[in-house]
């Protein structure tokens, strides 16, 4: 790897994330990426035909050019030895880059912290993947970071602020004690996939592993389509003109705050989306233009919510399994595996539904059993202002969308769960409604019209 790329890429990112000066080596600023159209996909705009960066601009484009990343990751990932070669300089030249970061954080000279910290909220503007690829170049240059505060003593107040590194949109904060007591020998290991931990998607505090954010990212873009909260005018020379900026926030929000600064990264890519210079998500026919940051906010608030409403809910069911005991919406099972935000492909379909809660008997598992799966979807609606007939009404809405996603044959795309790849008819769906306030009519209205589509309906207050 020439020592020239990986200080292209450490030059841009010194000045971007930590506000410092670099003129030695030649980067491209971020200014002039932000404006970069992407041409048509070809290996020969950054690598040989052996898969060999060329240029000092190279490394640089193709990991800020979200389609043509996830293009070489996938061909990697196929086994194209071209893309494997190209991909594996992309992590060597960011691990090391993660480590060189931890150097120039320990030599700030100002003690105003965290404001001299590394600015990691400015990651997703140079990295801006939200898929595979960036995931795991993101990854690599957390691991380098953390090993290299290690090894330069890197006081503990900086270590905390910087490994917050955005993750797909996501915030990751590795544990601070993990980076400190690694061993020497650690620093030279092949860097893994970040673990569990505390993360925040747009502000969004959870805990999740790493198995769990492509169905907090899915669940965030299907809640944002539904949204009815002001948007932004469609056209996009009109669009242009409200673009908002991470160093520029609004009166009253800093520059740092973890809302805001998913904000722009929302802004950014629904532009690039609505422009056509970003592929739309998968199973996204047409997009909507951005809400505004007074609509978005609130959202937010709304989504973290609904996010901790679940999270409630399915400690009804771990917890059972804790305690030995059986889970009170599960009578019959004995020894009952739950798992969250579980990855599911619906027989003749080409998408993944993610099940709030899925629940397996490992009781049932065995040579010539069936497995007994439960599906769960956890809702938490305001059904204050609805009539009898219109809170029966919303239930077999959400019974059949419950149904339709989370039952009959699928196929478990969970990594490490008991039944991953393999398909499995769901033994019974669930709804889960917020049980504060509602009154016995409503109760059975809800219970009714869920039971129509024969789906199991429970009230929880958390």
């Amino acid at each position: 790897m020439s020592r020239l790329r990986l200080l292209a890429v450490l030059a841009l990112l010194s000045t971007t994330l930590l506000g410092s000066r670099c003129d030695e080596h030649e980067a491209v600023p971020l200014e002039e990426l932000q404006r970069d159209v992407p041409p048509a996909f070809d290996y020969a705009l950054y690598c040989d035909a052996h898969g060999t960066l060329v240029g000092h601009r190279s490394a640089v484009l193709l990991v800020h050019r979200a389609e043509h990343l996830e293009r070489v990751y996938a061909d990697a990932q196929a086994g194209d030895t071209r893309a494997e070669a190209l991909f594996r300089q992309l992590e060597e030249t960011l691990l090391l880059t993660g480590r060189d970061l931890a150097s120039e954080a320990s030599g700030i000279t100002c003690s105003s912290l965290p404001a001299c910290v590394v600015q990691w909220h400015k990651l997703d503007e140079f990295m801006p993947s939200h898929g595979a690829g960036g995931l795991r170049l993101r990854q690599v240059m957390a691991d380098g970071f953390a090993r290299g505060a290690k090894v330069q003593h890197v006081r503990n107040v900086v270590t905390s602020a910087v490994l917050d590194v955005l993750l797909v949109g996501t915030v990751i904060k590795a544990g601070v004690a993990q980076a400190a007591e690694a061993g020497a020998a650690a620093a030279e290991a092949t860097p893994g996939p970040v673990q569990a931990g505390s993360i925040a998607l747009a502000g969004v505090e959870a805990s999740l592993a790493v198995e769990e954010l492509p169905a907090l990212e899915a669940r965030m873009a299907e809640a944002e389509a539904l949204e009815a909260g002001a948007r932004h005018p469609p056209r996009l020379e009109v669009l242009a003109n409200y673009r908002p900026s991470s160093t520029r926030p609004p009166s009253g929000v800093e520059a740092d705050s973890p809302r805001w600064t998913s904000y722009v990264a929302y802004w950014s890519r629904r532009y690039e989306e609505l422009s056509g210079t970003r592929p739309l998500p998968a199973g996204r026919a047409e997009v909507k233009p951005p809400l505004t940051w007074e609509a978005y906010s609130p959202f937010l608030g709304r989504f973290q919510r609904s996010l901790e409403f679940q999270r409630n809910a399915t400690r009804v069911l771990q917890q059972a399994r804790t305690s030995g005991g059986n889970p009170a919406w599960l009578p019959d099972m004995k020894r009952p595996w739950v798992t969250e935000n579980t990855g599911l492909k619906p027989e003749g379909s080409n998408t993944v539904t993610y099940a709030d809660a899925l629940v397996l008997d490992e009781a049932s598992l065995g040579s010539g059993m069936r497995p007994s799966v439960h599906s769960f979807s956890m809702k938490q609606r305001d059904f204050s202002a609805m009539s009898d007939k219109e809170a029966y009404n919303q239930s077999r809405i959400d019974a059949r969308e419950a149904k339709t996603k989370y039952g009959g044959t699928v196929e478990v795309r969970r990594p490490g769960h008991p039944l991953f790849q393999k398909k499995v008819v769901v033994t019974r769906v669930h709804l889960v409604y917020d049980g504060t306030s509602l009154s016995p009519t409503l109760k059975n209205a809800l219970s009714r019209g869920a039971h129509s589509y024969e789906v199991e309906v429970h009230f929880h207050v958390p």
